[in-house]
């Protein structure tokens, strides 16, 4: 699926297709009940870089926006489920196991919420 460039607005028609297309469910439910105020736009892999050793990694980085965009204060299971996941996905496109856990210890520090930067967890609610 071709996913939205960086820095794009994403309409909601948009963001239902990516999370039917890559089987986020729950993630579409939470969007639809309780919608964040701010309309979704992905920078990509934040502070870091979208491609690694020719391996593109911006549509994990994609996913992973996604979710911190539509999270809520205080759901940390939810959170380190994206982490998580975030961490596999780049591993698997990179085969570069230290540099997805160099990523995933990268966003549990600067990721969460008490941060409030502009892509910490729930950024789509402030």
């Amino acid at each position: 699926m071709e996913l939205p460039q960086k820095d794009e607005v994403v309409p909601l028609s948009k963001i239902e297709e990516i999370c039917r297309f890559y089987g986020l469910h729950d993630l579409w439910d939470t969007i639809q009940t309780d919608r964040p105020a701010k309309p979704f736009v992905s920078d990509g892999c934040s502070l870091w870089v979208d491609c690694w050793k020719g391996k593109d990694i911006y549509p994990a980085c994609f996913r992973h926006d996604l979710k911190y965009w539509a999270g809520r204060p205080g759901e940390d299971i939810e959170r380190l489920k994206a982490d998580c996941t975030l961490m596999l996905e780049v591993a698997d496109a990179t085969n570069d196991i230290r540099f997805a856990e160099t990523m995933f210890f990268g966003v549990r520090l600067g990721g969460h919420e008490i941060l409030k930067q502009p892509f910490s967890w729930g950024f789509g609610r402030r």
